[in-house]
């Protein structure tokens, strides 16, 4: 086996996606008509922020929500009922666990929040959504004081259609401190749609008057340039606070409104193939080009109200964070990975590997077999002082030397972990299993090892295939975390 033939089995398994996805009835565009890079260009050229791995794009000003929305920490959103007033061919609600249960159920929000307090959650932002959360307004309201009086300081949103919206609940919500309030607005082209519309864009005028942040957050297809730029224009005339441009998404489900519509699925819908939870669906092709051309429309007509695209790449970030997190705080288990890295970028933890007959020769180089042994010691010893010996005889903040510190035990690490933080371990919480910042498999012929020696790596063997491999956390069938490879690609 060799390096291509080791990243084919992941081409297969996108084959295998593409077969099953075609089973809903949406075929995928013939060619990928919108690269991923394009962001990166577009940012450049509208001065805008360009975040979260280039999934984020924004101007102006960004919802402290859809930040912590990135990573999903220490925020939450509550749902009162799946039940709404509209009918949205592209809504996700049906992918939603119990979907028909809740259409006619509600839930205690105010209360889940309450369970969650007394169980020691924190949170810094809060979410109100549905269905349609306003035809609960009694819940709503105690959503809030609920909110305001566990979680004082933090920030809390409500989604709404605004058909429900009048000046005495916007007054209810301003008083009970509701910070943003986010609105969707319907484009499809009908003129039947029209009086609808008229009504949502008088609600988000007047709720302007009431909360802090008012905002629009809505899906753009590939034909609402126009309809959006005089939107984002009237907008921005009101006093809207910002625009949640959201890449549109087909819900694997009514299937036939979309074909109706001559939409088509995006090819390579993820950077990474995967199990996500996000249920948004997959993305329409067309949707980003969209997105991207109102941040340019938005930067030079020099618009006021922030403008975020917000792609599907950018809902599934807090997923993979969420799963790979514990790798960050559980020392004992990342030493026993020590050839992996948490990937602050797109969170997911890598490694280089090498695969076939080059691997034994790797294996040598990367355990340091020629000049290791006599370096280690030495370095352990610096790093437990927390400090090493520079050249010039002065101290400086101990790192490790890759070269020199090629393997690891687990005991060394939770040990030199403590002695950072000023601990002394107890006789009976340090492991005594050796674990090596190397892996390898003899019987597949695959030697792993951290990213942070590949440069090195590319000096000694210049000829060799490296591998850059991707993983996630996973629950086994008894709850304990192991390791799953998601995706490999020709390192770069």
């Amino acid at each position: 086996m060799d390096a291509k033939e080791y990243i084919a089995a992941f081409d297969e398994v996108k084959a295998d996606f593409e077969k099953s996805v075609a089973e809903f009835g949406l075929p995928f565009e013939a060619k990928e008509t919108q690269l991923r890079e394009t962001r990166v260009f577009v940012a450049e050229q509208c001065g805008c922020h360009c975040e979260n791995g280039n999934a984020s794009l924004w101007l102006n000003w960004i919802s402290p929500a859809c930040v912590a929305c990135r990573t999903g920490e220490r925020t939450a959103t509550f749902f009162t009922s799946l039940k709404c007033s509209r009918h949205c061919y592209f809504c996700f609600n049906p992918n939603q666990e119990d979907y028909e249960y809740w259409l006619s159920h509600k839930r205690d929000i105010a209360g889940e929040l309450r369970e969650a307090h007394a169980a020691g959650a924190g949170f810094d932002c809060l979410a109100i959504t549905g269905g349609e959360p306003l035809l609960f307004k009694s819940d709503v309201y105690a959503f809030l004081d609920a909110a305001r009086e566990l979680y004082p300081q933090a920030h809390v949103r409500l989604y709404t259609c605004g058909d429900f919206l009048d000046d005495a609940c916007l007054a209810e919500l301003r008083d009970r401190g509701l910070d943003e309030i986010r609105f969707s607005v319907k484009l499809d082209g009908d003129e039947a749609l029209a009086p609808e519309h008229a009504r949502t864009l008088d609600a988000i005028e007047r709720a302007v008057a009431f909360i802090p942040d008012v905002m629009v957050e809505m899906p753009v297809g590939p034909h609402d340039g126009l309809a959006m730029k005089e939107l984002l224009v009237r907008l921005d005339a009101m006093g809207v606070r910002g625009v949640n441009l959201l890449e549109f998404g087909f819900p694997l489900c009514n299937a036939e409104a979309f074909t109706e519509r001559g939409l088509e699925l995006r090819q390579n819908p993820y950077p990474i193939l995967y199990n996500y939870w996000y249920a948004g669906g997959l993305p329409i092709a067309g949707s980003e080009a969209e997105c991207l051309e109102l941040m340019r429309f938005a930067a030079e007509r020099g618009l006021k109200l922030g403008v975020h695209y917000c792609s599907l790449d950018n809902k599934n970030t807090g997923q993979i964070y969420q799963q790979n997190k514990g790798f960050l705080f559980d020392k004992a288990f990342a030493a026993a990975y020590g050839w992996l890295h948490f990937d602050e970028e797109d969170y997911f933890l890598k490694c280089v590997k090498v695969v076939g007959d080059d691997a034994s020769a790797i294996l040598g180089w990367a355990l340091g077999e020629d000049s290791a042994t006599v370096e280690r010691d030495a370095m352990n010893e610096r790093v437990a002082a927390g400090e090493r010996s520079a050249a010039n005889g002065q101290s400086v903040a101990a790192e490790p030397d890759m070269e020199s510190e090629r393997v690891v035990t687990v005991e060394q690490a939770v040990e030199n972990e403590r002695n950072a933080a000023g601990e002394q371990a107890t006789a009976n919480e340090a492991p005594s299993v050796a674990v090596r910042f190397v892996d390898y498999d003899e019987s597949t012929q695959m030697v792993a090892f951290p990213c942070a020696w590949l440069s090195d790596a590319r000096k000694a063997f210049p000829t060799v295939d490296f591998i850059e491999s991707l993983n996630v956390v996973e629950l086994d069938d008894s709850g304990m975390p192991v390791v799953r490879e998601v995706d490999a690609r020709i390192a770069l």
